[in-house]
């Protein structure tokens, strides 16, 4: 018998009905697909998009607001950990700085996403547009997002 024939002979073998033959489980994915994974769904408002069942956790946040002009979402993805401080007054208004980049969000009940992001779950944060939604949801808004300052130009050699 060759040395091909045994390999074949152990792969053919009949096994026994309802028996587990064994080796590694089938790879279930825990995280859907990138586009998905914002879990962004339009039919409702939803200010916030938490993080669920991901093995790691995000590496970037997505502000979105919606131009009623262009019809288009315009919005930044910016790195989780250059999120340096989360300020906040009251449940009306956050500041997220990071680094070069700070946002300033207004809305009501706010004081879920504050400490959202200090547990380090948000994937995305959106506007409120009533283009979109045609009635205003009760519960926690965000009204606006804005980003606050310039970033400073590069030096003239």
């Amino acid at each position: 018998m060759d040395h091909n024939s045994k390999w074949r002979g152990m792969f053919d073998q009949q096994r026994p009905a309802g028996r587990s033959v064994g080796g590694p489980p089938p790879i279930e994915h825990d995280e859907p697909p990138y586009g998905d994974e914002r879990g962004i769904d339009l039919s409702e408002y939803q200010p916030w998009v938490l993080q669920r069942g991901r093995s790691r956790p995000a590496l970037m946040i997505d502000l979105r607001t919606f131009d009623a002009k262009s019809g288009f979402w315009i919005g930044w993805a910016v790195a989780y950990p250059q999120l340096a401080a989360v300020e906040y007054v009251g449940e009306r208004m956050l500041s997220l700085d990071f680094g070069l980049r700070k946002f300033v969000l207004e809305g009501d009940g706010l004081g879920e996403l504050t400490k959202r992001l200090q547990e380090g779950i948000v994937l995305a944060i959106q506007e409120y547009a009533p283009a979109v939604w045609a009635h205003r949801p009760a519960g926690a808004i965000v009204t606006a997002i804005r980003r606050a300052g310039q970033e400073p130009s590069p030096p003239r050699g």
